[in-house]
């Protein structure tokens, strides 16, 4: 790195040097018109400047400024090519740095990955399941007291089986019941008949997802919970057909009546599901 930066430091020596033969050439010339002007009008008698020396200063003059006009156009080009090597220098420069350190980053990296895989075999820690993901559109969305669900459009011909979990952007939709090559139906969480296991983020009271009526509701909780307002839902992983840890909704109100939750995702205004499966 001290060679690069030394190669810039040559490059802005250029520059100046540049710009001090510049400055030279311009005295120069300059000077030289205020000597022979101050001649002319000192010491030659105006009988004595006939018209064959008129034109011999004259062609002198003009070679003085063909010869600056020139000297200066090589002096900016020169220094305009100078500049634009300078930037071009310091541009790399930086390029290099940056790539060290990215380098510098990547071998942490790697560092931590091999010494967490040797700490997860010291402690014995199972391999994480490898989760397939399928994208797909929702094409009608079906929600009476009795049943909710949904039918989406990927199925046997993308990889999709019954019991594969289903989720929005922010949380659980459900889960697949029915299949067909390129369809499928969701039975979404808010059906009645779902019952899908959950524990609460902080108070760790468990529970099931309940429809009654036109609300949600945690039920099967211990008499001496201590479920409070503003708790996320997840699913617990009993059951095993919803994975541990998937957001489900957030507690609204706790009453003598229950503890009322919301959903976190939405399905009115909703487009697209994400379709998991963890075998």
């Amino acid at each position: 790195m001290a060679i690069l930066i030394n190669r810039v430091k040559i490059r802005n020596n250029l520059l100046e040097l540049g710009k001090f033969t510049l400055f030279s050439i311009r005295r120069f010339l300059v000077g030289t018109l205020i000597v022979v002007s101050c001649y002319l009008l000192y010491f030659s008698p105006v009988n004595i400047v006939t018209t064959s020396l008129l034109e011999v200063v004259g062609k002198t003059l003009s070679a003085g400024v063909l010869i600056y006009n020139g000297s200066i156009d090589s002096v900016k080009l020169a220094y305009g090519r100078l500049s634009y090597f300078k930037d071009l220098e310091s541009e790399n420069l930086r390029l290099k740095l940056e790539l060290t350190e990215l380098k510098k980053i990547k071998q942490l990296a790697l560092d931590a990955r091999v010494e967490n895989q040797a700490l997860r075999q010291m402690l014995r820690v199972p391999p994480k399941l490898r989760n397939n993901f399928v994208t797909a559109k929702i094409v009608g969305v079906s929600s009476t007291p009795f049943a909710s669900s949904a039918v989406i459009q990927a199925g046997e011909a993308d990889g999709v089986r019954v019991n594969d979990v289903v989720k929005g952007k922010s949380g659980l939709i459900g889960r697949i019941t029915e299949i067909s090559k390129n369809y499928s139906t969701v039975v979404l969480i808010d059906d009645h008949n779902s019952r899908i296991p959950l524990i609460t983020s902080n108070s760790k009271a468990r529970g099931l997802l309940a429809k009654q009526g036109d609300r949600l509701k945690m039920i099967h909780l211990k008499e001496d919970h201590t479920a409070t307002i503003g708790e996320m839902i997840y699913t617990s992983g009993d059951g095993k057909i919803y994975p541990k840890g998937i957001a489900v909704a957030k507690i609204e109100r706790v009453t003598h009546e229950g503890v009322f939750v919301k959903l976190v995702e939405h399905f009115d205004d909703m487009e697209f599901v994400i379709i998991e499966s963890t075998l």
